[in-house]
């Protein structure tokens, strides 16, 4: 159904065009106007942003203010304010200090909202040798997001919010909030991180890939690649980057577990890429996939544990890997490489 002109103070979207290739008909991107008074908040799941990130890209570095300033535009124009971005993690009580650090960081940008909710340790079993194990996982960041969404929605906070996130854990408070006769737009790094279920039930779409030439984070010369994926940088150190003498040490046994998950993964592998082990790895000897695992393997590398390399992957791109050293690790943490 065709909708009237936009207004000074209404929000329409023009129905998308077709364009053909090969013979089929596919829509383009919808035209968006907006109201110079339309506000605009984003929502992000930092365990999901950021490992999303290090699967598109590890070597992505993401100026968040810039990052705020294109999601707004895409959603609503040059005239759309940016109402406020709620960046949502869980927390270890015993995390690295550089996560803490890239968080304080975060916060002290203006419009940006950091909510941190503990996470929680559980016990389990293996099913293959018996033996007992204990890891952590979030706890409320979910349901917080969720409650905070609805509530802006309801004091009529922004016209327009921007999830990023493909979670279809969310398409109830989606839903929720397209009751409240405002728009939900969800962002995500690739297709196929993106629920349809979640999909379907958003205004819009947003692909972030689209935005890297504006909010790409370019690294300083002379500076070292091994940090925190996802910070900016300023007069060649990472923004909310403690210093090395601010940084708890990783223990010599987390150092030990590092380095013997290091090098199962080795033996499995042709090469071990650091965005995986990050991320995907699967061990309950590790700190939880992402930013805390990211600083063990940041610590691993100062302590002469494992290094650091340039690898080709399967499809011929460039990527950065790992691989362990002789090393004696005290129980202090410290390492002598041999």
């Amino acid at each position: 159904m065709a909708r009237s002109s936009p207004t000074a103070t209404t929000t329409c979207c023009v129905p998308p065009r077709m364009a053909f290739v090969a013979g089929v008909a596919t829509p383009r991107a919808p035209e968006v106007y907006s109201s110079p008074l339309m506000k605009i908040c984003v929502f992000i799941d930092g365990q999901n942003f950021y490992r999303s990130l290090l699967r598109f890209d590890e070597g992505l570095r993401v100026d968040y203010d810039k990052l705020a300033r294109w999601i707004t535009q895409a959603v609503g124009g040059p005239p759309a304010t940016f109402a406020g971005a709620y960046y949502y993690v869980g927390v270890s009580a015993d995390a690295p200090a550089l996560v803490e650090g890239f968080l304080k960081g975060l916060e002290l940008r203006p419009g940006y909202f950091v909510k941190r909710e503990p996470r929680v340790r559980r016990s389990g079993r293996c099913s293959a040798c018996g033996s007992t194990y204990e890891y952590t996982t979030e706890k409320r960041v979910d349901t917080r997001l969720v409650a905070d969404l609805i509530q802006l929605a309801a004091n009529d906070a922004f016209d327009a919010a921007v999830l990023v996130s493909g979670d279809e854990d969310f398409v109830p408070a989606v839903e929720a909030v397209n009751a409240l006769g405002k728009q939900v737009w969800v962002a995500t790094w690739s297709a196929e991180e993106l629920s349809k279920d979640l999909r379907v039930r958003c205004f819009g779409e947003i692909h972030l890939s689209d935005g890297i030439a504006t909010f790409r984070a370019e690294r300083a010369r002379g500076v070292d690649r091994e940090r925190l994926p996802g910070l900016a940088r300023t007069e060649g150190r990472a923004v909310g980057w403690p210093a090395r003498s601010q940084q708890r040490p990783a223990t010599g046994l987390a150092l030990e577990r590092g380095l013997a998950e290091l090098q199962r993964a080795e033996a499995r592998l042709p090469h071990v890429s650091r965005g995986y082990f990050v991320t995907r790895w699967r061990s309950h000897q590790l700190p939880p996939a992402g930013q805390e695992r990211e600083a063990l393997v940041q610590q691993m590398i100062e302590a002469g544990v494992c290094e650091e390399f340039e690898a080709t992957d399967a499809d011929g791109r460039s990527v950065r890997a790992i691989r362990s050293r002789a090393a004696t690790i005290s129980p202090e943490g410290v390492s002598a490489a041999g």
